[in-house]
């Protein structure tokens, strides 16, 4: 499974995305692929690069793009031009 964690956030970036910097992979027992999809997210949305960010977006269901503060509007366009 793809975590946060394999994507070299800084303890800034932990803050920033997380709240705490001194979260560790463990805390995350039991989180599901989607629940990591949108903290991958947050935390290219933060480092400003949308296209990555996009790409995990895409991967969160729409049911549960809400949950995870994922704009649904800022990837409408693409999901549909993309089908």
């Amino acid at each position: 499974m793809e975590t946060v964690f394999e994507h070299n956030m800084t303890k800034d970036e932990m803050v920033a995305v997380m709240g705490f910097d001194d979260w560790v992979k463990e805390d995350f027992t039991g989180w599901s692929q989607i629940d990591h999809y949108g903290l991958i997210y947050s935390l290219y949305k933060y480092r400003g690069e949308y296209e990555i960010a996009q790409k995990y977006a895409s991967k969160i269901p729409n049911t549960q793009h809400k949950m995870f503060e994922v704009c649904y509007h800022d990837f409408a366009e693409q999901r549909k031009s993309a089908k």
